[in-house]
C-alpha cells in the first residue's frame, strides 16, 4: 500500500466516523424509569440545615406530635390578650441571638431567609456583626455558611412609620430559612 492510498483509506476513515456523529448517535430524545428512594427525616437540630432556638423569649422548640420532629417557633404575642412579652409602637426592638442555624451537610451553602412580601420592618442579621454599620440581612442577602459551620442570628423589628405591622387577629406570618449549595 503506497502513502497516497493510505491517506485516501484514513481520510475516508475520518469521513465515515464523522459524518456517523453528525447524522445521528441513535440516542434518544426522553427517557422514563421507575426508581425507588428514601428520604430520612431529623429534627431541627441534626438536620441538614440544623435549627436552634437560642432566646427562649422569643422562640423555643415545639415537641413533635406522634412521631413527627420538634418545631422551631417565634412567638412576639399581644401582651394584653397573651400576656406575653410584645414590641413596642414606633420603636425598634432587637432580639440578641434569636436562633441558630448550622450547617450539618457536604456542601458550603448559601444561606437566606425568605419573608412574606407583605411584611415591612423585619431584620435577621448576623449576630457576629452586631453594632456594624450594614450586618447581613438575610432577609435580602445570602450569607455563604461552610460545611459544618454555625452561626447566630439576631431578629430586628422596626415598629415606626412604613415598618411592621401586625398579621391579623388569629393568623401569623411564616418565612423560609433557604440553605442552597454553593
Amino acid at each position: 500500500m503506497n502513502l497516497a492510498r493510505r491517506n485516501v483509506v484514513i481520510g475516508l476513515s475520518t469521513l465515515a466516523a464523522g459524518t456517523g456523529v453528525i447524522g445521528g448517535s441513535g440516542g434518544f430524545n426522553s427517557v422514563e424509569a421507575d426508581r425507588s428512594f428514601e428520604i430520612h427525616v431529623s429534627g431541627d437540630a441534626s438536620a441538614l440545615l440544623g435549627l436552634e432556638a437560642t432566646n427562649d423569649t422569643i422562640a423555643g422548640m415545639e415537641p413533635s406530635v406522634a412521631g413527627g420532629n420538634d418545631t422551631v417557633y417565634f412567638a412576639i404575642k399581644d401582651a394584653e390578650v397573651n400576656g406575653d412579652a410584645a414590641v413596642n409602637e414606633n420603636a425598634v426592638t432587637e432580639f440578641f441571638d434569636a436562633f441558630s442555624v448550622t450547617n450539618n451537610g457536604n456542601p458550603d451553602i448559601n444561606l437566606s431567609i425568605d419573608l412574606p412580601e407583605s411584611i415591612n420592618g423585619v431584620a435577621f442579621t448576623l449576630a457576629s456583626e452586631r453594632g456594624a454599620t450594614g450586618p447581613t440581612d438575610l432577609a435580602s442577602e445570602t450569607y455563604e455558611l461552610t460545611s459544618g459551620g454555625s452561626i447566630s442570628v439576631d431578629l430586628r423589628i422596626d415598629t415606626t412609620s412604613g415598618g411592621y405591622v401586625e398579621p391579623t387577629s388569629g393568623n401569623s406570618y411564616q418565612f423560609t430559612i433557604r440553605g442552597v449549595s454553593v
